[in-house]
């Protein structure tokens, strides 16, 4: 079950990723992120917002695979997977930056793990379930509570 910190409102999700997608995501990387296959075997194309502020966007295995293609994350920092995005020109990536192994938020034209990438979290777990770093992905001005609707559940 995706355990999400109370902050978080989960705005839109698609179904979960399919054996054959995991095993094309797998294919390309061979280290996932720490907590994303059981996110994705949940849901996939998940948006959320923190204190109704910003986008988190965490894509599917397929989405991952095809943003990474159209950025070269993995050409440009080896062994970085990016998993999702902020709506506003900034990659979520899984990678060893200045502050070590975690997730960062990297500019989609300048991609560097250093330090104009802030570190958001050590893993997705304490993105998610803490909201560790959600303040930093999610900077956007709050949104109208009244255009959002009810949450969504998983």
């Amino acid at each position: 079950m995706l355990v999400l910190a109370p902050d978080y409102h989960l705005h839109a999700h698609g179904p979960p990723a399919t054996a054959a997608e995991i095993a094309r995501f797998m294919a390309r990387y061979a280290a996932p992120p720490p907590g994303y296959l059981a996110v994705v075997r949940q849901a996939t194309g998940i948006v959320l917002l923190w204190q109704r502020r910003g986008e988190l966007r965490l894509w599917g295995p397929d989405e991952a695979v095809g943003m990474d293609e159209a950025y070269g994350v993995s050409a440009h920092l080896p062994g970085a997977v990016a998993i999702g995005d902020n709506g506003g020109g900034e990659l979520i990536v899984q990678g060893t930056g200045t502050n070590g192994p975690g997730l960062y938020l990297v500019a989609a034209g300048s991609l560097f793990l250093d330090e104009d990438a802030p570190w958001i979290a050590p893993d997705l777990t304490a993105l998610l379930a803490r909201g560790e770093g959600a303040d930093i992905v999610c900077r956007s001005d709050p949104i109208d509570p009244d255009r959002l609707g009810p949450p969504l559940v998983l």
